[in-house]
């Protein structure tokens, strides 16, 4: 566990005060995913808010309801909220609300997003420049994101994260993490004081009726402020060590973000930093390379039985030699060199080769 002294370190570094960090994540699988944030990462966070379908009290911790602001008819008769509804009954009568999980999740969290923007935003200090928007399933560098903010100029209107499209739509993906700046904040609360709450809510509602996504009508909201998207992607991303490929444009980079990843695999980034802080402390970013030298180099060997490497940047087809055997496979691979193919992986007929390093 980690000491007193080494949490109100973690916690005093310059900047960390700015920083408001709103984490996402459902009644469903708050028991599953929330504990392992409360031991590691948001004990170094001095501002941070939870955020759900459901208000709830997790020890001592609030969880806000992040659609409690939609409209009791949208709530009462849209199909997204069948969910809803199902978690107010069993929250009523005290029953197991992890029962309920994958029975609608996806679509009640798209009317979570801007929502709980304006909820942060009201209950936020002055003093706050920074909101990072993740779910339950990110893990954050809290070194690597305080290294990289005074790169960032707080005082300008701006939104980063891990470019997306949808139609003409730009986005930053919800679940890689997403960086607004306050005045980017207070562009788009500007907007809806001037419409009216009310009417600004029932509007942005029925445009997130008709989305699919909600880190999509995000950006939409930020950008009718007047904010556009800037893409943060290496450094806001939604690989894990063991998904990412490890190129040359991203050796060099540090990552402040990991998405899809387990309980495991947050204590484990942690664990890492942790252990980069004694050796190196808090001035030295942890990059790509870092990452691979410590969670991927020591699990690579010529070949591996049984193991899914994610090649997949060519797949050669059944009536090729290469497909006969694996020896096949990787004399192949071999034969194209290591600028067209770093890893190979074979199962019968199938012959994959990839360009770049993946764990798998």
């Amino acid at each position: 566990s980690q000491s007193p002294e080494a949490n109100s370190t973690c916690m005093d570094l310059p900047g960390a005060d700015k920083v408001m960090v709103l984490l996402k994540t459902g009644a469903t699988e708050l028991y599953q995913k929330l504990p392992i944030h409360l031991l590691t990462t948001l004990g170094c966070t001095p501002n941070f808010l939870l955020y759900s379908d459901l208000n709830q009290t997790f020890a001592s911790h609030e969880i806000h309801s992040a659609i409690d602001t939609v409209s009791t008819t949208t709530r009462s008769t849209h199909p997204d909220f069948e969910l809803y509804r199902a978690l107010q009954q069993h929250h009523s009568s005290n029953q197991d609300m992890s029962k309920l999980s994958g029975t609608g999740g996806w679509n009640l969290d798209k009317w979570k997003f801007l929502p709980m923007l304006h909820d942060a935003y009201i209950n936020s200090p002055s003093h706050i420049d920074w909101f990072l928007i993740i779910e339950a399933d990110t893990a954050i560098s809290w070194l690597n994101l305080l290294l990289w903010l005074p790169h960032l100029k707080a005082s300008e209107n701006l939104y980063l994260g891990s470019q997306n499209v949808i139609g003409k739509s730009f986005f930053a993906h919800g679940g890689s993490g997403v960086l607004i700046s306050r005045p980017a904040v207070a562009a788009l609360e500007t907007l809806r004081e001037l419409e009216g709450a009310e009417t600004y809510d029932g509007r942005w509602e029925g445009i997130t009726a008709q989305s699919c996504c909600g880190d999509e009508v995000l950006a939409r909201a930020l950008l009718e402020a007047g904010t556009a998207l800037m893409g943060a992607f290496p450094i806001i991303q939604g690989e894990t060590p063991s998904t990412v490929d490890f190129t040359g444009l991203h050796w060099c980079v540090p990552a402040v973000t990991w998405h899809h990843v387990s309980p495991v695999q947050v204590d484990a980034q942690w664990t890492f930093q942790t252990q980069w802080v004694e050796k190196y402390g808090w001035e030295r970013p942890m990059l790509y390379k870092d990452i691979f030298e410590h969670f991927v180099a020591p699990h690579i060997g010529e070949t591996r039985k049984g193991w899914r490497n994610l090649s997949k940047d060519r797949k050669i087809d059944e009536e090729k030699a290469s497909v006969e055997s694996e020896q096949a496979c990787e004399g192949w691979c071999r034969s194209k060199g290591k600028g067209e193919c770093k890893q190979w992986m074979w199962m019968p007929g199938r012959c994959y080769l990839g360009k770049d390093v993946r764990l798998g």
